[in-house]
């Protein structure tokens, strides 16, 4: 949650301080690229990191860097911003597999997912923090006290758990491997048929799920011909219902449903949605239009745990962390690459039809793969069997 909140702290200040003295602002769609480029390339590394310091440790030094970041935007240059966007990003990259890597070996199988679900709702809890708080700081104190304000919450943080990082040490390797350390994690992704299907359906999950977050508010607004109020509530709508329903798809996998299964079926429904959203004539009805980014929402926004429980149970305990951060790799390829092509598409089109009607056929291939392995499920002691060897 502190990690979200402080990524998305910039882009919801942005906006509101554009043109003040002493800050140059950088669009919030550059700022974001930028950031989740820094995201990726900690991801990659971030196995490593919690083999040598732990998982207590690695998210410390995580959270740590976004207040290093948040201090370098008080600059206030477009220099320092991109500059603290590579902070923001190299914090936020690490969270999730160190996380994973700790519930993991503190959960049973039984609530595994419902648990990863609920740690993933921070995602969306600290970007609707962010959203919420920063603009109302920045007009009471300024754009500077509020961002001092976010660094001192991320600095309780970082000394808040330092006592649990005693308790909680992931025992560090010993044996030198082969491969260059950056490319372990990657390789752990690739090593196994369903570790490979779970990267590419964090690669397309992940993209929809941006394109869902950046564009909404802009197709309601510049198309439909919402008011900015009614466009901005399908956002809220949507990252509400996302959130919710994040812990509904953990207990529903928990509770027998095949998660393969389940994420196909999220996949399936996303699509669907998605159809029906590239329509502008039903979303002029507001019903219609909140229904729909209600039903995208818990789909697109809620698929997070399940997957990453999945690939928590396909690999040894011991490589969790790296699988966990070899999948994200791919998903935050996807959020880079996604919303990028989405931008183009609809700029050369004129229309936000086509680049929704893309995102629904990436999403029905999706569907369709995980679907076609269901015959031949693999069970998660032949996968990690067959896991790589680090």
């Amino acid at each position: 949650m502190t990690t979200a909140f402080a990524a998305l702290t910039i882009p919801s200040l942005i906006a509101v301080v554009q043109g003040q003295p002493g800050f140059h602002a950088i669009s919030p769609g550059t700022f974001i690229s930028i950031l989740y480029a820094g995201a990726a390339v900690a991801t990659i590394v971030a196995g490593t990191a919690v083999e040598s310091l732990g998982a207590m440790r690695t998210s410390q030094l995580a959270v740590l860097s976004c207040a290093v970041g948040l201090m370098m935007a008080t600059e206030g240059s477009e220099v320092s911003l991109i500059a603290a966007a590579l902070a923001l990003g190299l914090g936020y990259g690490p969270i999730t597999p160190a996380s994973s890597q700790l519930l993991n070996a503190a959960t049973s199988a039984r609530n595994r997912r419902f648990v990863f679900s609920l740690k993933q709702t921070g995602v969306p809890a600290g970007t609707a923090l962010a959203g919420a708080l920063v603009p109302v700081m920045t007009v009471g104190l300024g754009w500077k006290p509020a961002l001092f304000v976010v660094v001192a919450i991320c600095a309780s943080v970082v000394v808040g758990v330092h006592p649990l990082t005693s308790r909680l040490v992931t025992s560090p390797k010993a044996r030198v491997v082969s491969r260059p350390k950056w490319w372990r994690a990657i390789g752990v992704a690739l090593a196994h048929p369903y570790l490979r299907v779970l990267s590419l359906a964090a690669f397309v999950l992940g993209g929809a799920q941006m394109c869902a977050s950046a564009f909404l508010a802009s197709y309601f607004f510049g198309q439909v011909g919402f008011t900015p109020l009614r466009a901005g509530a399908m956002v809220t709508v949507a990252n509400v219902c996302g959130a919710g329903f994040r812990l509904v798809w953990g207990a529903v996998a928990d509770r027998g449903a095949n998660p393969r299964l389940l994420l196909a079926g999220l996949s399936l429904a996303a699509c669907l949605a998605e159809v029906v959203l590239a329509s502008p004539g039903l979303m002029a009805s507001f019903p219609v239009a909140a229904v729909t980014c209600a039903v995208l929402g818990s789909v697109i926004i809620g698929w997070n745990g399940v997957l990453l429980s999945e690939i928590a149970d396909a690999v040894p305990a011991s490589q969790v962390a790296s699988a966990t951060a070899g999948c994200l790799f791919f998903s935050f390829g996807g959020v880079m690459a996604f919303p990028a092509a989405f931008g183009v598409i609809q700029r050369l089109s004129g229309s936000f039809v086509v680049p929704w009607s893309m995102v629904a056929g990436a999403n029905a291939l999706l569907g369709v793969l995980l679907l076609s392995g269901m015959r031949n499920p693999i069970a998660n002691s032949e996968a990690k069997a067959s896991a790589v060897d680090e």
